[in-house]
């Protein structure tokens, strides 16, 4: 089988899966164990898309900014910078359980397992396997240091306060030549620091997790998806980003904006069918917000802010 004609089934593939999830989140609400939760703090403005090159960071630091909010990300110098989706699935299963547990200490046990059966996450653990990538970026995550900063950002007079590790203490396991520890990542423990913790605990965004699943191998779908799934909790009257906006927050591996705007909107097509409530439009100036029902329902022990 030729590579083109791989893509076009992988394509084919994708929009039917996308066809019949919408199909699905119409007829029936989500259950208890298809509900999740993503991290407000890595919407707001994006983790790249790709391996950042060297011109792309500052001072050796990934730097998103999104109006007055800014990330800021540096990765350990061996490991480097989580990118792509397995992070961004990553953070939604960890702030999920976090919601859940109510603790800074994540036991993975079956539950990551689980996890990835869910979003049908191939656990090879291969050279070129898709559970030894998503331990990588995990890997990358968890050694990272980041700041979530709102207000002017200028890096060189950046606060110690600011920063924040992800992780207080972490194992995360892998022998690809051990049979009898092929398991033995999701019965290991991850802690979380509690300033990490507080922060996706009391701003996390409810997700669907069907949507997630048939959204997974866009991180850009991804993003918007969260993103607009948290607007839609405080959004009480129409809101008009621009396309200069969403490109500042969305479009790191764009050279150009209207290369970048294609692009968003064909991802857009996909989150509005497995987000079928949501009333988004889009003009020349950028897009047209108006209010809608949220994926899933707010819990009112939940405060986002």
């Amino acid at each position: 089988m030729s590579e083109t004609t791989s893509l076009a089934r992988q394509s084919v593939n994708r929009s039917a899966k996308i066809i019949d999830t919408s199909t699905e989140i119409l007829s029936a609400e989500p259950r208890d164990d298809e509900k999740a939760f993503g991290a407000k703090c890595l919407v707001s403005a994006s983790l790249p898309y790709r391996n950042p090159k060297p011109e792309q960071l500052t001072n050796g630091a990934w730097v998103r900014k999104n109006g007055d909010y800014t990330l800021w990300i540096q990765g350990d110098p061996l490991k480097g910078i989580p990118f792509g989706t397995y992070p961004r699935l990553f953070v939604i299963w960890l702030t999920s359980e976090a919601v859940r547990t109510g603790s800074r200490r994540i036991s993975t046990g079956g539950n990551f397992a689980e996890f990835c059966r869910k979003l049908n996450i191939d656990r090879s653990r291969g050279k070129n396997g898709a559970g030894r990538r998503l331990i990588d970026q995990a890997d990358r995550l968890l050694n990272a240091r980041a700041a979530f900063i709102t207000g002017d950002l200028d890096t060189a007079r950046m606060k110690k306060t600011d920063l924040l590790q992800f992780a207080e203490d972490f194992t995360l396991f892998f022998d690809q030549n051990d049979n009898e520890r092929q398991d033995s990542l999701f019965q290991s423990e991850i802690i979380l620091t509690d300033k990490f913790f507080q922060e996706i605990t009391a701003h996390c965004i409810p997700l669907d997790l069907r949507a997630v699943l048939a959204l997974q191998q866009s991180p850009l779908e991804l993003d918007i998806y969260q993103w607009l799934a948290y607007r839609m909790f405080s959004l009480k009257s129409s809101s008009r980003p621009t396309w200069q906006q969403l490109y500042n927050q969305f479009g790191s591996s764009y050279g150009r904006l209207r290369d970048f705007r294609a692009d968003f909107l064909k991802a857009l097509n996909s989150v509005k069918a497995v987000y079928p409530r949501l009333n988004v439009d889009y003009s020349d100036s950028g897009l047209i917000l108006l209010p809608s029902p949220t994926p899933v329902a707010p819990r009112l022990e939940v405060v986002n802010g």
